[in-house]
């Protein structure tokens, strides 16, 4: 990416897009329905009712601050992190990430992300992707019910402070509602769309991740704090792994990932791989010639 530091914040204000409540709603749904956050939807909850209510903002954000991406390559592969880790660490070296004079490391604040950062990028300023702390944001403004003018000014509150770095203020808050709540009769794993196990889940989440979370410090250095491209960048190879028709095992799944990573990589590997590989010696080539039309 080219970026460039500011001597201050150059956005403190909570972009537009994430003010877009139908919007947000779509996104909140999209992000939790594949992570961690399944659970928490609850699959009879009527959500078109939701969507009625939302008003557009009048402009679109200013998209003149976030760092630009130059070129992108791609990693993938159906083994766990442990085998996944030396492979990003790998392709990181040899794009010589490591002589970055900024370096990020962005996750969706997995325990599992973190790991291969303090194994293979201890030098990179780990950050959480901000969509995935509106996810959970959204998520527990809506746990506390009241109508949709005060879940949605419950999260528009707190993402804002989440947003200029006041994490701390969301987490007492999220602590000192907890306190007051009754603890349900069922087990979580039994009901985990119980607002006592929403709340509980994100707190447990900004406990963890606090020290990730100083966006207006990332915002001046020029850093990125939203991981948009790689969750586009999942899409893509959804595209060509999932979908009606399409059945793999292990060691096929795992060979059109690989080709797929090459694909969607902007450094012409796969053309590079096609024009270098290996001929089959138990075949043979004959060489055609074709006359020119006179």
């Amino acid at each position: 990416m080219s970026t460039q530091s500011h001597d201050r914040d150059p956005h403190t204000d909570l972009p537009r897009c994430f003010t877009r409540k139908k919007d947000v709603v779509e996104l909140v749904q999209g992000i939790a329905s594949q992570g961690a956050l399944a659970d928490v939807i609850d699959p009879t909850a009527d959500q078109t009712t939701l969507l009625t209510v939302f008003e557009p903002a009048e402009d679109e954000l200013d998209r003149s601050w976030p760092p630009k991406p130059l070129v992108r390559t791609c990693q993938a592969t159906m083994r766990d992190s442990e085998a996944f880790g030396p492979m990003v660490a790998a392709e990181a070296l040899r794009r010589n990430f490591f002589a970055a004079g900024l370096r990020a490391f962005l996750g969706d604040g997995g325990l599992w992300i973190w790991v291969i950062h303090r194994m293979f990028f201890p030098t990179f300023e780990a950050i959480v992707d901000f969509v995935h702390v509106l996810t959970y944001i959204y998520l527990a403004a809506k746990a506390l019910g009241g109508g949709a003018d005060a879940v949605w000014e419950r999260y528009l509150r707190w993402a804002t402070a989440c947003w200029q770095g006041r994490v701390a203020e969301v987490l007492e808050e999220l602590r000192s509602t907890l306190a007051g709540m009754t603890t349900p009769a069922e087990s979580r794993e039994e009901k985990p769309t119980d607002p006592y196990y929403v709340i509980s889940k994100t707190i447990v989440y900004f406990e963890h991740n606090q020290p990730r979370m100083d966006y207006p410090r990332y915002r001046q250095q020029g850093l990125p704090v939203c991981s948009g491209l790689v969750e586009s960048l999942i899409k893509q190879f959804n595209r060509r792994v999932k979908g009606t028709e399409k059945f793999w095992n292990e060691d096929q799944a795992e060979t059109i990932l690989q080709l797929r990573a090459a694909q969607l990589s902007e450094d012409g590997r796969l053309s590079e791989h096609l024009n270098k590989r290996t001929i089959s010696p138990f075949r043979q080539y004959k060489t055609t010639k074709r006359r020119k039309a006179g």
